[in-house]
């Protein structure tokens, strides 16, 4: 609990040296909109109480704003047929109906206060921010969805700075940043600090998020306003997987911020020294950055996903064809013990060159290893069945 805490003391700490805490990815900044969960729970509650204050003078029929958030289209669709309230009504903060229903995830009187005429884009509340904003806030898909076919704005930005993508992005809802990034919003739009999306998905610790920003083509060394780049807000936060994708997709190592700090410097003030180091040897590189050198020029060769898919591949032949040989070679309380030690050298030697080899190949498994080891023992059973067994037959 102790190293815990004196993390995420050195994390406040870092993000206050670096930005405001308005303006970064820092403690307030990881729930930048006022339309966050606490807020939207505030203005719920406010709600609430200004509903209890008045009981018994409004009837709930008459509550246009309650009615949009337990969804109740008949009584809405009443309310607008009494004239008394429309799908433009807003209250003194700009919030309207349809800021309610999307924020409660009530698609059906979204969809009914949208074809009523409600703007899609009016803005609202504390955060001034618009009713997509809200939905994304509670990773509404669907509501989002509806709201962006009738024309919401999705490059609109709270009174923070934020647009969707950004609140999105906080929220870790990999499936809404998809739907959003298909509305040709560009990719590495900032906020009012210079944050991208892809700083705040790495600062969050969400691979998935840092992933789908990359697969889009994100800036891996875009930088912000105080000169951090993505991995140096990975390296506050410490997630491993963020960095190896950073690094995998050509991140800067050296890169340097306004003050002069490097990403081991970020690393060595977070406590993440241990996670950067680690990063760093499985994607092939010292602990110096530098890219490590394989002797005979093999270095190119470990590099290329083609050539080592391909060994990965192919060496399980040469251990099967050694294991057989051995076997039917010597006799056999030699040839045992001799067939283990050499299936296990053969299978060591494969795995330090995919310590050597491209991120991705880190891990065995993932290689076209295991599917190696199935081909060649048919292949050398189907060598062996035509050479020595089919002659014997005729």
């Amino acid at each position: 609990m102790s190293s815990s805490a004196s993390s995420e003391e050195s994390q406040n700490s870092y993000a206050k040296q670096t930005s405001s805490p308005t303006s970064a990815p820092t403690g307030t900044g990881t729930t930048p909109s006022k339309v966050n969960h606490q807020d939207a729970s505030m203005e719920l509650k406010d709600m609430a109480s200004g509903s209890e204050s008045v009981k018994g003078a409004i009837p709930l029929g008459e509550n246009i704003m309650q009615v949009a958030r337990i969804g109740e289209v008949s009584v809405m669709q009443k309310l607008f047929d009494t004239k008394k309230f429309n799908a433009s009504y807003k209250d003194d903060e700009g919030i309207t109906p349809l800021h309610w229903a999307a924020i409660n995830n009530q698609y059906a009187m979204c969809k009914f206060l949208l074809d009523s005429g409600a703007d899609v884009n009016a803005k609202g509340g504390e955060s001034v921010a618009t009713p997509a904003m809200w939905a994304a806030q509670r990773c509404h898909y669907y509501v989002v969805n509806l709201l962006l076919q009738h024309g919401a704005d999705p490059l609109l930005t709270d009174v923070q700075g934020y647009n969707i993508l950004h609140l999105a992005t906080i929220d870790g809802n990999a499936f809404l940043l998809v739907l959003l990034l298909h509305q040709e919003i560009p990719v590495d739009v900032v906020d009012q600090q210079g944050h991208t999306g892809l700083m705040w998905a790495a600062y969050k610790g969400y691979p998935t998020c840092v992933d789908l920003f990359l697969r889009w083509g994100a800036n891996a060394n875009a930088i912000d306003e105080s000169g951090l780049a993505p991995l140096h807000w990975a390296l506050v936060k410490g997630s491993l997987p963020c960095i190896l994708k950073l690094l995998e997709y050509g991140a800067d190592r050296f890169t340097k911020t306004r003050d002069g700090k490097t990403p081991a410097t970020v690393a060595g003030e977070m406590n993440t020294l241990r996670v950067w180091y680690r990063a760093l040897d499985e994607c092939g590189y010292d602990f110096d950055g530098n890219l490590r050198i394989l002797p005979f020029g093999l270095t190119s060769y470990a590099r290329n996903k083609n050539v080592m898919s391909k060994f990965f591949f192919l060496w399980p032949f040469v251990i099967v064809f050694a294991a057989v040989w051995i076997l039917s070679s010597m006799a056999i309380y030699v040839a045992l013990p001799m067939m283990l030690i050499s299936v296990f050298a053969l299978h060591w030697v494969a795995q330090k060159v995919a310590s050597r080899g491209p991120s991705e190949f880190r891990i065995l498994q993932k290689t076209p290893y295991l599917s190696g080891v199935f081909a060649g023992s048919l292949f050398w059973v189907g060598i062996r069945y035509v050479l020595s067994v089919l002659p014997g037959g005729f």
